[in-house]
């Protein structure tokens, strides 16, 4: 009675087997996104650009024709196949984007508005990572500077601002943090070789940490002095030994105000 049940159990886990074999493999499209999730999305080195080419599907029981392309990034370049799209049917999206001073996972929304008002636009997401050369941090006032901050408000920050009154230069004080992701690191640990400022406000002092980063500190270059009130644009070069980031430019924006505090500074403000 055992060998008759073995049997017949054998049996049914070798047909089952077969119908595993036959079955053919199943391939999910994905409509309107590059990657399903950003935990999946493919990852670039920062001296690259990221491209893809997503595949864009019509929901509508209509055919429709796309009038316009917006982007949450003005840096993305996209290259619709079609325009016209018929019901339920699909065309591609190539899309470019400069990675340059990006780091970890990055997201771009593309919205297809269609010529008909009673339709919603088609929506996408690209997702994607970046593997940065030197990650480019600020660092808060009681932030702890060894670590990478977590929030990616303090993270691949090149335009540093500043609001201050004329005669408390002491308040003067930003840090700054240069690290390399895992396969980013030069062989004998990041360095700065040097900072080029043209300025005279600020001074700059680089410092090598336990966990390989550099902290640089930007301090006001004469504490004690009362300067006159004005606007201060500059630009800074930071000189590394990573052989593809062995430049990285920061802007500075210094307002020195009897006022300081009072109005909204704009960062990108040229």
């Amino acid at each position: 009675m055992a060998t008759h049940v073995r049997s017949s159990s054998m049996r049914l886990i070798g047909l089952f087997v077969v119908m595993l074999a036959s079955t053919p493999a199943t391939v999910l499209a994905l409509d309107n996104a590059n990657a399903a999730s950003p935990e999946e999305a493919p990852e670039v080195r920062e001296i690259e650009p990221f491209k893809t080419v997503i595949q864009v599907f019509n929901p509508n029981d209509r055919a429709v024709r796309v009038k316009l392309i917006d982007t949450s990034c003005t840096c993305t370049t996209l290259d619709l196949n079609d325009h016209f799209l018929l019901p339920h049917g699909r065309t591609t999206l190539s899309v470019e984007i400069p990675d340059k001073n990006r780091s970890g996972p990055q997201s771009v929304h593309v919205s297809l508005f269609l010529t008909d008002p009673e339709y919603q636009p088609i929506e996408i997401e690209v997702l994607w990572k970046v593997r940065a050369c030197i990650q480019v941090d600020a660092v808060a006032p009681r932030a702890n500077p060894v670590e990478r901050p977590t929030d990616k408000m303090w993270q691949d920050i090149y335009a540093y601002v500043t609001d201050e009154r004329p005669d408390e230069l002491n308040r003067l004080r930003k840090r700054i943090r240069l690290s390399c992701p895992a396969g980013e690191v030069p062989a004998d640990g990041l360095k700065v070789l040097g900072i080029e400022y043209p300025g005279t406000l600020w001074k700059f002092v680089p410092t090598t940490q336990a966990d390989g980063s550099v902290l640089i500190t930007a301090t006001a270059r004469d504490e004690d002095a009362t300067l006159a009130e004005g606007e201060f644009k500059e630009k800074v070069v930071i000189r590394t030994n990573h052989p593809d980031k062995s430049a990285i430019e920061l802007n500075f924006m210094t307002l020195l105000s009897k006022d300081a505090g009072r109005r909204a500074v704009d960062p990108m403000d040229p």
